[in-house]
């Protein structure tokens, strides 16, 4: 039986829950992703609290039938240690553009990705076969149903100012009952972490990378992670409203039915509220896993904190 080394060699990008790597061979002319478990304590207990391997193994075998059109095809994929740890061997994602977050997507990107985003909503739209997905929660917005605990140090952390202050007091009353509303809403396939570092340009096709945050639940509240956290230019209401209705159109085009633009536009508000819950919950340990964390922490804290104020959600 033939054997086969990989060289692997660390890639440009600090995974925060993860690790990956570039993986060649001899006389293979592709290359491939190996990405693995962290080995930092702190990391491994968040991505154990998460199940990050399980949700991004469960989505990539929603995501297969799609023949690449959306992510990476993967090869082989195991998880271990309540997902907290695994194995995934990929497609390197090649002749690409990718953009850091803390520099932001220019407009015409977002236009793009939210194209391609609405196009993954619109395949899974209310499909049992993702209640039938192993590894795939429902309704499981990054760490919203944590926020009560984690208000007062992120409130000591991050210095707002006293009308920001208010706005935050107020998520406790305010986020139980938008997650409650959710769950009666329409779901789908979310990619839970959709943010620029994700995702990848190519000259006739976006693709998105890192599923695992993902899980069944309302599609808003990935153009709201979008549009509130990766915009290069802070986003004005106009420029929320034309990146919505893009979306919203593109759902309706590849037939999705019974999804009124009044009900879908409350879903985004909704959205939108969540994710300050995001920097509340995470702020403050992102900060502290590294100088690019610290800058990203602060970044999306202001950044959503906007987007609020635009879409009046105080």
């Amino acid at each position: 039986m033939k054997s086969y080394r990989f060289r692997l060699r660390p890639t440009r990008s600090l995974g925060f829950l993860s690790q990956t790597f570039h993986a060649t061979r001899k006389a293979d002319p592709k290359s491939y992703i190996l990405k693995v478990g962290t080995n930092i304590a702190e990391r491994k207990l968040w991505a154990r609290e998460l199940h990050v391997f399980d949700r991004e193994l469960a989505a990539y075998h929603l995501l297969a039938p799609l023949r690449e059109k959306s992510s990476p095809h993967l090869y082989y994929g195991t998880t271990a240690d309540h997902g907290s740890d695994g194995l995934l061997f990929m497609e390197e994602i090649k002749n690409a553009r990718n953009i850091d977050q803390i520099r932001g997507l220019e407009w015409k990107d977002l236009r793009s990705a939210v194209l391609a985003i609405a196009q993954v909503h619109a395949q899974f739209w209310n499909s049992p076969a993702l209640k039938k997905a192993k590894g795939l929660p429902l309704h499981h917005y990054m760490r919203a149903h944590k926020l009560k605990q984690n208000l007062p140090q992120f409130l000591n952390w991050a210095k707002l100012s006293d009308e920001d202050k208010d706005l935050f007091s107020t998520l406790p009353d305010r986020i139980p009952t938008v997650l409650a509303r959710l769950k009666k809403r329409p779901f789908t396939l979310v990619h839970g972490d959709l943010r620029s570092d994700n995702i990848f340009f190519q000259r006739k096709k976006v693709r998105f990378i890192d599923w695992g945050l993902s899980f069944v639940g309302c599609p808003a509240f990935d153009l709201a992670r979008l549009a509130g956290g990766s915009s290069q230019k802070p986003l004005t209401l106009l420029h929320h409203v034309d990146l919505f209705n893009l979306w919203h159109r593109e759902l309706l085009r590849h037939k999705v039915r019974n999804y009124p633009c009044d009900e879908a536009w409350q879903d985004y508000r909704d959205a939108v509220l969540l994710t300050l819950t995001i920097p509340v919950t995470n702020g403050p340990t992102l900060a502290n896993f590294s100088a690019r964390g610290h800058k990203m922490a602060k970044a999306i804290t202001t950044r959503f904190i906007f987007a609020s104020h635009e879409l009046g959600i105080l």
